[in-house]
C-alpha cells in the first residue's frame, strides 16, 4: 500500500473523528437548552453547530500550542511517529467515541485521543519513549482539575445569579441561556478541533512536506464534519445529559453553560487541553447536587464511562496498530 494512499485513509480518519466528536460533544452545549425546555433539539443543534464550526475555523489561526502538543508533546522526539501509528491512534479514538455516541454515553474525545496515543505508544515504542512528565503536567492535570473547577464554578455562578434575581436584578434568562449555549459551542470548536487536526497533520505532511501546521481549509472541513455528526447522531447523548442527570430550569441551564464556556475558552487560549465532556457534565451535575436533584445512577454511569475511556480507547488503538502491521 502506497504512502499517499495511507495518507488519504488517515486524513479521512481525522474527518471521521471530527464527525464522532460532533455526535458526542454537541450534547454538552445543547443539553441545558433541551433539558430546561428552552428549545427543541433540532433548533438548538443547528445554531450551536454553526457556533462550533465558527470556533473550529477561527482555531486555525492561533491554536498552534495545542496542535503541537498533540503532535509532538506526548512521545519522545527520538520516536519516528509513522502513519501506521497515527492511523491506529485514530482507530482507537474513533471506535470508542462512536460506540459511546451510539449508546448514549457522554465521553471525552480528548481522553480517547490521549489514551490511544499513550497506550499505543507504550506498545509500539516502549515505556521510556513516552514523555510521562509532559503528559502528566500538560495533559493529565488539566483534564483532572477542569471538571472539579467546572463543578464549583457552575454552583458559584448559579448562586450569584439567584442572588441577583432575589434583588430584582434578574437578567432575561432566555436570551442569556441561548448566548451561553452558543458561546459553549464556540469554545468547543476552539478546544477540540486542533487536537484532531494534529492527528490529520501526520498524514498531510507526507503529501506536502513543506506544511507543518494544519491549513485553514482542513480546519474548515473538520468543522463541517463536526457539525454533520451533531445533526445526524447527536440526539442519544443529548437525551442522557438533558433529561437523565437532573432537571434544570432556565437559570440553572444558563449557569451550567456559562461555567462550561468560560472554562473551555480560558484553557483553549492558554493551549491547555480540557475535556468539554467533563467540564459540561460536571457543571450540570453541580446544578443537580446543589438542589438535591442529582440522579446518582446516571451520574455514576457517566463517571464510570469517563474512567474507562483512556484504557478502552488505548486498547482499541493497540489492537489497530497490531492489525495494521500484519496487513500492510
Amino acid at each position: 500500500m502506497s504512502m499517499n494512499l495511507i495518507s488519504i485513509f488517515g486524513i479521512s480518519g481525522a474527518i471521521i473523528l471530527a464527525f464522532a466528536n460532533g455526535a458526542n460533544d454537541i450534547s454538552k452545549s445543547v443539553a441545558t437548552l433541551v433539558g430546561s425546555g428552552e428549545s427543541d433539539y433540532k433548533k438548538a443543534v443547528l445554531l450551536v453547530s454553526l457556533a462550533a464550526a465558527a470556533g473550529a475555523t477561527i482555531a486555525s489561526g492561533w491554536a498552534v500550542k495545542m496542535t503541537l502538543l498533540f503532535t509532538k508533546g506526548m512521545l519522545s522526539p527520538q520516536v519516528a511517529v509513522n502513519q501506521l501509528f497515527a492511523l491506529a491512534v485514530l482507530g482507537g479514538a474513533i471506535g470508542w467515541v462512536l460506540f459511546a455516541s451510539k449508546t448514549g454515553l457522554p465521553v471525552s474525545t480528548t481522553h480517547s485521543i490521549v489514551g490511544s496515543v499513550v497506550l499505543t505508544g507504550l506498545y509500539a515504542f516502549g515505556f521510556d519513549n513516552v514523555l510521562w512528565a509532559g503528559v502528566t503536567k500538560k495533559i493529565v492535570l488539566p483534564l483532572l482539575i477542569s471538571p472539579i473547577a467546572a463543578f464549583g464554578l457552575g454552583v458559584v455562578i448559579f448562586r450569584f445569579l439567584y442572588w441577583l434575581c432575589e434583588r430584582q436584578y434578574c437578567i432575561n434568562c432566555h436570551w442569556a441561556h441561548w448566548m451561553s449555549a452558543i458561546s459553549s459551542g464556540f469554545a468547543r470548536g476552539l478546544n477540540d478541533t486542533p487536537k484532531i487536526a494534529a492527528l490529520g497533520m501526520v498524514f498531510y505532511h507526507v503529501i506536502d512536506p513543506n506544511v507543518h501546521i494544519a491549513p485553514k481549509w482542513f480546519f474548515l472541513i473538520l468543522a463541517l464534519a463536526n457539525a454533520a455528526g451533531s445533526v445526524i447522531m447527536g440526539l442519544k447523548v443529548t437525551e442522557t445529559l438533558a433529561h437523565q442527570v437532573t432537571r434544570m430550569n432556565h437559570l440553572e441551564g444558563f449557569a451550567a453553560n456559562l461555567a462550561t464556556s468560560a472554562m473551555v475558552m480560558a484553557t483553549a487560549v492558554k493551549g491547555f487541553p480540557v475535556s468539554t465532556t467533563h467540564v459540561s457534565g460536571s457543571a450540570i451535575m453541580g446544578m443537580g447536587l446543589q438542589k438535591g436533584g442529582l440522579n446518582w445512577k446516571t451520574a455514576g454511569g457517566i463517571v464510570a464511562a469517563w474512567l474507562v475511556t483512556v484504557p478502552i480507547a488505548g486498547a482499541i488503538g493497540v489492537g489497530c496498530y497490531w492489525l495494521l502491521n500484519k496487513i500492510v
